[in-house]
């Protein structure tokens, strides 16, 4: 059994069943983004669920080399691109990292990079009439998470 094999069903174990969509009287967008290594090979999903929670769409990309904070950000940008593409709005932003959204509310990271991808998000989401930041609990952002799992670890999804 290989290594991405393993940790596949390691998780599984720890995770039966994934919660459903969100129904939040909003459009809602699902960030997650992760890396191989910290940093390495990144990725980044994003899911967009209409107000009633019908899942409206949902991209995901390998993003390079990156550490897990840059994929989070770089999972809401994506996202962001996804809900205006489908002219989601007002928008609910919903991320499992804490760092992410604190940041997206006003605590500017110390990290000059990070900080310019935050001010590229708040540039993306001045085109909404309405987004609102929300971190959510790992086990509720499951529909992201796997589209990132999928990119990391091709074999064992």
């Amino acid at each position: 059994m290989r290594d991405g094999e393993r940790r596949q069903l390691a998780r599984a174990s720890r995770h039966p069943a994934a919660p459903p969509l969100p129904a939040t009287g909003r459009a809602c967008l699902l960030c997650d983004g992760g890396s191989r290594g910290n940093p390495g090979t990144a990725a980044a999903g994003a899911v967009l669920v209409g107000p009633d929670g019908a899942r409206l769409g949902e991209r995901a990309e390998l993003i390079g080399r990156a550490g897990a904070a840059e994929a989070e950000y770089r999972a809401i940008l994506l996202g962001l691109a996804l809900a205006a593409a489908h002219g989601a709005d007002p928008l609910e932003v919903r991320s499992d990292s804490r760092l992410a959204v604190a940041a997206l509310r006003g605590a500017t990271p110390g990290d000059a990079a990070l900080a310019a991808l935050v001010a590229e998000i708040h540039a993306a989401a001045a085109g909404f009439t309405g987004v609102r930041w929300r971190w959510h609990p790992r086990r509720e952002n499951e529909a992201a998470d796997a589209l990132v799992r999928a990119l990391l670890w091709p074999e064992g999804h």
